[in-house]
């Protein structure tokens, strides 16, 4: 749980309606798994590893706490959009995206499994990604081949 609060969950649903409800479920479940390790902790009968547990608890807990209320604040902040996708010979897919906020949000994500209108995809740097690549920019409508191996000496310099 402390992974994915650090670099997201590995799902995406493109479709704000479905993603919103799967937000919110995903917040409700990890209440009731907050709820019932305290209630665990409170079965313990030592004085002492139960405060440590209980402190540990908490420690957790209280960056999902305020992730959550962020997230409940900005719930009708928009999807993430896709703007460029990047394929190597190896099938590989890398798609950039942007979020418009109060200013843009930018990440890139590496798909392991797209099936429509839902995706598993994580987080990666596309400054590491090396060799040949296809970048298909999707509100152009273009396609160009990009080197990232010469984009990283010029960068580089």
């Amino acid at each position: 749980m402390t992974v994915a609060l650090i670099v997201g969950t590995p799902f995406e649903f493109l479709n704000p309606t479905v993603d919103r409800i799967a937000t919110c479920l995903l917040m409700l479940l990890i209440i009731l798994v907050f709820i019932f390790l305290f209630i665990l902790a409170h079965k313990i009968e030592k004085r002492t590893i139960k405060r440590i547990i209980t402190g540990l608890i908490c420690i957790l807990a209280i960056p999902y706490l305020l992730n959550g209320i962020c997230k409940i604040m900005i719930i009708d902040c928009p999807m993430w959009e896709d703007l460029s996708i990047y394929t190597n010979k190896d099938g590989e897919k890398v798609i950039s995206q942007r979020r418009e906020l109060i200013i843009h949000d930018y990440r890139d994500r590496r798909i392991i499994g797209d099936f429509g209108q839902f995706r598993i995809s994580f987080d990666c740097d596309r400054r590491k990604l090396k060799g040949l690549w296809t970048e298909y920019n999707i509100q152009r409508n273009t396609t160009t081949i990009i080197n990232f191996d010469e984009e990283y000496k010029e960068n580089k310099k």
